[in-house]
């Protein structure tokens, strides 16, 4: 059984894509009923979308989606047009109930159609209502839509991502804003819930994602704010620590695809200190690298023979598999560890041992081994109870509890408000 530390929190969730979906997933692993409202029926849900990316399986495309099924697990689905007057009664209903609504639309949309915190603060004065847009409710920004690209752009991330001399849109496609707008939406809520019990009263949270994500870079900014200097795009570097980078090491690991052959294996080498510094000379077969006399044994030496340990360390790295060095330099007080493949997590012995892989049931895509939780929480451990919903799986039993009788679903079924097949 899921935890039950929010047992009782009603949370609606109108978000999509990364950050508000899992955000409001963690609150339900938390044990919050959260209810997701899908747009209908229009397809305009960018986490169910069926271009392209659907997964194999039986099944309509919009519930193969990799990434629905990653971030909406524990969720009641409830579709939902908003637009219509019977659909916008339905979720007056709703808010009425509820403790939490979090909304990840640019900022005004709601409030255009009737549902701005002026609005849900009347129908329910006891909600706690948090908005999430790319840049916050307000300012010059206000209803711009953005996605995470936006956002890693305009706080300056992008400028310091990738490596030395290449071109700034060579950068990895992971958005860390995606991370730290879902951390915040649980920070926030939370906060506000606790807020609540002290006044009795509900409030507005705004909530700017790249300002909550600046947070993350406090080095970049204060470099620039008290020296005036733009730090350089680093790639693996520390521009403190030597080593620290990524070495290419001998043999090779079995690729998903071709468990027979192999690819070019990697191993992240780091020694922050002369202590980590010497482990690394001493499983190297260089423990004259440490000597005192020698000019890598402090950290400023190694700062200024930068490239010559990196060529070192490569030679090194090319005597055995990334996991040989890795356990030679771990074992002997260094900093090591092989680069896996993104999914050798799967059969990872620490994932295994704390038991965080999940095994979860879908109607179409069977038995999956989904990623686990945030916190191992005890004794209220969370679980999955509900994998990713089905497109209006819960339309009946969602709209019976706030008192819709058979008749008056199957009007709403029949006007085209709440379904759960996509018009084609």
């Amino acid at each position: 059984m899921t935890s039950k530390m929010l047992e009782g929190i009603r949370v609606i969730d109108m978000t999509e894509v990364w950050a508000g979906p899992m955000g409001n997933s963690l609150l339900a692993d938390l044990g919050a009923d959260v209810i997701k409202i899908e747009s209908f029926p229009r397809q305009s849900s960018i986490t169910r979308t069926s271009r392209g990316v659907a997964l194999d399986g039986d099944g309509p495309p919009w519930e193969r989606n990799s990434l629905h099924h990653m971030a909406n697990r524990n969720k009641r689905n409830l579709t939902l047009n908003i637009r219509s007057d019977e659909g916008a009664e339905a979720l007056r209903k709703l808010i009425s109930i509820a403790d939490v609504l979090v909304d990840g639309y640019s900022a005004g949309t709601l409030q255009r159609i009737g549902f701005g915190w002026d609005d849900v603060h009347e129908l329910n004065p006891n909600l706690v209502m948090l908005s999430m847009p790319g840049w916050g409710v307000t300012g010059p920004y206000q209803g711009y839509v953005t996605l995470g690209s936006g956002l890693d752009s305009t706080s300056g991330h992008a400028m310091l991502r990738g490596y030395p001399g290449q071109p700034v849109e060579e950068i990895p496609s992971i958005l860390h804003t995606d991370a730290t707008g879902a951390l915040g939406v649980v920070q926030a809520v939370l906060a506000g819930l606790f807020q609540r019990e002290k006044n009795d009263n509900g409030m507005f949270i705004d909530m700017s994602q790249t300002e909550a994500f600046v947070w993350q870079m406090p080095g970049a900014t204060a470099e620039y704010d008290l020296n005036g200097r733009v730090p350089p795009r680093l790639g693996n570097a520390d521009p403190h620590v030597v080593p620290h980078g990524c070495y290419r090491a001998g043999g090779g690991e079995a690729s998903e695809a071709s468990p027979e052959s192999s690819e070019p294996s990697w191993v992240v080498i780091a020694a922050r200190n002369d202590a980590q510094w010497h482990g690394i000379a001493t499983a190297s077969g260089n423990p004259e690298w440490a000597d005192i006399e020698h000019p890598w044994s402090t950290v400023v030496g190694r700062l200024r023979a930068r490239a010559d340990i990196d060529a070192g360390l490569a030679a090194y790295a090319a005597t055995g598999t990334a996991e040989e060095i890795s356990d030679a330099i771990s074992t002997a007080g260094g900093i090591a560890a092989p680069v896996k493949h993104a999914v050798s997590f799967l059969s990872d012995p620490q994932f295994a041992e704390r038991g965080w892989l999940q095994s979860v049931e879908h109607a179409y895509m069977g038995l999956q081994l989904m990623p686990g939780f945030l916190w191992s929480i005890s004794p209220d451990e969370a679980s999955v109870e509900i994998p990713c919903g089905l497109l209006g799986e819960r339309n009946h039993e969602i709209l019976e509890e706030i008192g819709y009788t058979d008749k008056e679903i199957s009007e709403l079924e029949d006007s085209g408000v709440i379904g759960n097949v996509y018009p084609t």
